[in-house]
């Protein structure tokens, strides 16, 4: 048997912790020794994670434009990528101990038939690899060389695992050692049960991936569609009010297309959310396995939203003027219209808009439209935006503090195309 560690240094190369550079053979401190043995481990990933996550976060509060859709996006990763990291690491750590934990008890097995007492056999694994279990067996063994009885030992071990698995097992051990039982057939049973029971965990794992990649595939055709839709359909919904009011229909409150993709927004990600958690769920057995699941969903949806700008307004003003008259003396105006002004612009920026869908439309009326033709007008008394300073209209530009919705209506009388703001509905 070992001498029991009477110093420190002792103490940690009995548990397997190199105490010296294996480069230069210097002896290391306790902080480097620290250090180490947290790189080794899952709390490092989950500190930087932390740090990542609080970094990005302080970033966009202290951005100067920042919506609530995505502060939520933010504090949802800020929250769950932590958790997620320790999770994952610390399933890697139960399953490693998991794996080796039946080698372990066929060892001991094998040791106690050769005629040696518990105890040695158990001394005589610490020379064995186990990979992460390797430590606590040898944690074991020093236990147990301090006079700690065997059964309290493997308890104590089996709850520092933290898994089901072991504890039943190690239950079973403890309860046949106390009634008397042939403790080396025990081992040797457990442990080949233990062999079986991963072998069908990982074929059901196996089995049950088909329903995640199910999951995935299902989620990712309906943001495939709901993209489509806001590249059809969504850009279209002030029109389609426009047209509905000017009908005779309801004259209640409407939504741009800006609320509409927000709208969008968080339903795709609470659907994205959702379903990470029952991918893990069906896949792995554990909602918690679900939550990297739903950080890669809910990834995806960011991104997905972000290659699809909605349109901007300046473009929806320029579509409004190419479908009123160019000719002198005519007049004409369009529907009223609800936008998001998210930027500034003035009227050559939107004057060289309508020349540009002229060309591309081939529109031969409009190729010509000169800024000087452009006014902008905010109507007095109807557009609360203007008076609380959220936008300045001027009759050559429109000055943006604040991102808001307003309404719009283009009117052309004859010599200029009058672009009108007034106030949209719910403000």
């Amino acid at each position: 048997m070992k001498k029991k560690p009477s110093t420190l240094k002792s103490l940690l190369e009995w548990l397997g912790i190199e105490t010296k550079d294996s480069k230069t053979g210097a002896k290391l401190t306790l902080t480097a020794i620290a250090k180490r043995e947290l790189q080794k481990n899952y709390w490092k990933p989950m500190a930087v994670s932390v740090f990542l996550s609080l970094l990005v976060v302080g970033i966009a509060l202290t951005a100067p434009s920042i919506n609530i859709a995505v502060i939520i996006t933010l504090i949802f990763f800020a929250i769950s990528m932590p958790i997620a990291v320790y999770l994952y690491f610390k399933q890697e750590r139960i399953e490693s101990y998991e794996e080796q934990f039946p080698n372990f008890l066929r060892d001991i097995a094998e040791f106690k038939r050769s005629g040696m007492p518990l105890n040695r056999a158990i001394q005589s694994t610490t020379k064995n690899d186990y990979g992460k279990l390797s430590m606590e067996v040898r944690k074991i063994a020093l236990e147990l060389s301090w006079g700690i009885p065997f059964q309290k030992s493997l308890e104590k071990f089996a709850k520092r695992t933290g898994s089901h698995v072991i504890n039943r097992a190690v239950s079973i051990i403890v309860e046949a050692q106390e009634s008397g039982g042939e403790v080396t057939s025990v081992l040797e049973t457990v442990a080949a049960d233990l062999r079986k029971l991963k072998e069908i965990e990982k074929e059901r794992k196996s089995k049950l991936s088909v329903y995640t990649i199910t999951i995935y595939a299902i989620y990712l055709l309906l943001l495939l569609i709901i993209i489509m839709l806001m590249f059809s359909f969504v850009p279209q919904v002030p029109k389609i009010q426009a047209s509905g009011k000017f009908l005779g229909g309801s004259t209640g409150g409407g939504i741009t297309e800006y609320e509409f993709r927000t709208l969008l927004f968080h339903v795709t990600l609470i659907e994205a959310f959702f379903a990470g958690l029952i991918s893990g769920d069906m896949g792995e057995g554990r909602i918690t396995a679900g939550i990297k699941h739903s950080i890669v969903l809910v990834l995806i949806t960011v991104l997905a939203f972000q290659l699809v700008p909605p349109t901007p307004a300046i473009n929806k003003m320029a579509e409004s003027v190419l479908e009123m008259p160019h000719t002198k003396g005519a007049s004409a105006e369009s529907y009223e219209t609800m936008t998001y002004l998210a930027s500034s612009f003035d009227n050559k920026m939107l004057a060289q808009k309508v020349r540009e869908l002229a060309k591309e439309r081939d529109y031969p009326t409009h190729k010509d439209v000169r800024a000087e033709e452009i006014e902008f007008f905010a109507v007095p008394g109807q557009c609360i935006p203007c008076t609380e300073g959220k936008i300045t209209v001027s009759a050559d530009k429109v000055k943006v503090a604040e991102s808001t919705s307003v309404k719009y209506k283009v009117r052309f009388t004859g010599e200029k195309y009058r672009i009108e703001f007034t106030t949209a509905e719910g403000e």
